[in-house]
């Protein structure tokens, strides 16, 4: 696609967990299993800010009147998380870490932090609110050439992390509510979709090298400003994997722009569509359909609307898997039903074609009508198509600005309407913090060195390839790096230990984490010693994870890989030369033959390349 010609806009907004305990209180910011040890029931109701106006966000959530669960670990949440108390002084460190991490941006610090209240009625945060401060503004960074502008920094407090959504509402966890956040607002940028990868990659780089972020799936997410001319913004929330957000920018760009040709398609030929519903229940009661079943023997009913004229809309197809019927149904389920049921769609895998047909007929139908089927409660049903007649509508305006949720292919769903600015007002629990101007000075006198000297001193100093340098930059395990060299073991052995070998095992289930920095100490100090080979060491971490507490001499001695002489590694040759007089006469298969016979006597004794040399030698290859 030309994203130029497009007018493609993106901004990036991350959302980054700090590696401290609770922004309010005193709780650690570790996230629990098991059951809870107490379970809280609520519902949520929208209210107007300090101006009387309410958020279109929020009255939109309050439709479906949904009712939230709440798992309460008696470790990591308290009466704060509960809100049954208000918050209480800042946590210092998280603050600290938020100015360091807005300095490296470039940013100007506040005077003095404010809170303010977001209003966020999903059952993600009890109060109904989330609490979030300006901290820095007017940033920059350089990625690829090219200056990105950084709007703001903000520190927030971490929502509630999600157990299960049901047609009710939801259960959440309380563990995760609280964790301190660090936001991170880009500028607009007007670039292709791995540009913008490039730059959120950067980003990513900055918060690692700090040390004083969380790692892991969920530790950090990004929301995503995506537009193009003639399109709305729209923001895709939550995004956890960067690796998917070029694909998730390129099928928004793709939908929008497909939004806007069906706006052009439908403009002059369709009419806006306002249908009375019609229950249709009677067409069904001897349906084969499981779940339309299930529903009637509820006292659920089905509703009906025609729209006429708008045959193979509803199929127009938007990205994979996802057509202008999703989006449809999308808003549908927010008045909590399960979707829609519309005549585009191959009303077979139901099945309910003759049921379909019977609908037709009654309704009185023309060959180029469509029809929308819901399945609920009857009032939901009859919101639900509220919802549903509300997006058909909105394809007159092209692409509507409104939250989505990030699909696994990278295509989206409708989450909600786009919050708007009345959803903020100030936090009255939590008192102004003077930010003093020598405490960011001394702050900025030791702000982390950036990546690209750091990666550049791994390569040249350390002599690190350039892939495993980028690895070092941002792991965690880069200062136990720096205190392993000076064991004199090879940087490049010791690099590819602590970032391929030690996860490869821990994936395998091997208990690595028993081994502590003073045992991977003295297993480089004796390898540099020459007492085992490089290919021994996945081996000898296995064998000593599963019994930390034996020394290493003993580990090598049960194991069998202390490091083989050359004399010994010569006499096998000969003997195996005796065994095979005639392989001397094609030298190439000789090598190949006793190679091989060598690796399975003394692997992980001796390094592939010593082996290779000393056979060599000794059959005058």
């Amino acid at each position: 696609m030309d994203y130029k010609r497009l007018g493609l806009k993106v901004g990036l907004e991350f959302h980054q967990r700090l590696d401290t305990h609770k922004l309010f209180c005193s709780c650690p910011s570790e996230l629990q299993e098991g059951d809870p040890d107490l379970v809280v029931q609520r519902s949520l109701r929208p209210v107007s800010g300090e101006l009387g106006y309410m958020d279109p966000a929020a009255a939109k959530e309050a439709l479906a009147g949904k009712e939230y669960k709440y798992y309460h670990y008696d470790r990591a949440s308290c009466l704060v998380e509960l809100d049954e108390e208000p918050p209480h002084q800042v946590n210092q460190e998280a603050l600290e870490t938020a100015v360091i991490l807005s300095l490296m941006l470039g940013c100007s610090i506040v005077d003095e932090v404010h809170f303010m209240r977001k209003t966020v009625i999903d059952g993600s945060n009890t109060s109904g609110f989330q609490r979030t401060a300006m901290i820095g503004h007017s940033g920059k960074i350089r990625v690829n050439g090219e200056d990105v502008e950084i709007k703001g920094t903000f520190l927030e407090e971490e929502a509630s992390g999600i157990v299960e959504r049901t047609a009710s509402g939801a259960v959440y966890k309380l563990d995760r509510l609280g964790i301190p956040l660090i936001e991170i607002a880009t500028g607009i940028m007007e670039m292709d979709p791995k540009s913008v990868q490039e730059v959120a990659l950067e980003i990513g780089k900055l918060l690692r090298v700090t040390g004083r972020v969380q790692r892991g799936l969920g530790t950090i997410r990004q929301d995503v400003n995506i537009s193009i001319s003639g399109g709305a913004r729209v923001e895709v929330k939550g995004l956890q994997d960067i690796r998917m957000l070029a694909r998730v920018v390129e099928l928004e760009a793709e939908r929008q722009a497909r939004l806007i040709k069906l706006k052009q398609e439908i403009t002059g030929r369709l009419q806006k569509v306002s249908p009375r519903p019609v229950d249709v229940t009677a067409y069904f009661r001897d349906t084969e359909c499981k779940f339309i079943k299930r529903g009637l023997q509820k006292g659920q009913r089905i509703l009906a609307i025609v729209l006429p004229g708008w045959k193979g809309v509803l199929g127009t197809e938007l990205g994979p898997g996802r057509r202008f019927g999703s989006e449809v149904s999308d808003y549908a389920k927010k008045a909590g039903v399960g979707g829609i049921i519309h005549s585009d769609e191959d009303l077979s895998k139901y099945p309910i074609t003759k049921e379909a047909e019977a609908v037709r007929k009654a309704l009185e139908m023309k060959p180029d009508d469509a029809f929308v089927l819901v399945l609920g409660e009857k009032e939901k049903a009859e919101n639900a198509l509220k919802e549903a007649v509300n997006r058909i509508n909105m394809a007159f305006d092209g692409v509507p600005a409104e939250t989505r949720r990030p699909l696994p292919s990278g295509a989206t769903e409708y989450m909600r309407p786009m919050a708007g600015e009345h959803r903020m007002y100030p936090e009255t629990d939590v008192p102004p913090v003077m930010i003093r101007s020598s405490w960011v000075d001394s702050l900025r006198k030791r702000l982390p060195a950036d990546p690209q000297k750091i990666k550049d001193d791994l390569m040249i100093k350390y002599g690190l390839s350039e892939e495993l340098a980028d690895k070092m930059v941002i792991s965690k395990n880069r200062p136990l790096f720096y205190k392993l060299v000076e064991t004199g073991a090879s940087p490049t052995v010791i690099a590819v230990t602590l970032e391929q070998t030690l996860k490869s095992l821990k994936r395998q289930g091997v208990p690595t984490d028993r081994l502590s920095e003073d045992h991977l100490s003295q297993l480089f100090k004796e390898f540099n010693a020459g007492l085992f080979s490089k290919e021994a060491i996945p081996d000898l971490i296995k064998a000593w994870s599963e019994a930390p507490g034996k020394s290493l001499e003993k580990i090598l001695e049960e194991t069998g890989l202390m490091r083989v002489s050359e004399e010994e590694v010569k006499k096998s040759i000969a003997l195996l030369l005796g065994k095979y007089p005639d392989l001397l006469q094609d030298k190439r298969r000789a090598f190949r033959v006793l190679m091989g016979e060598l690796m399975k006597e003394y692997r992980g004794r001796i390094d592939g390349s010593r082996l290779s040399m000393i056979l060599r030698k000794e059959i005058g290859e």
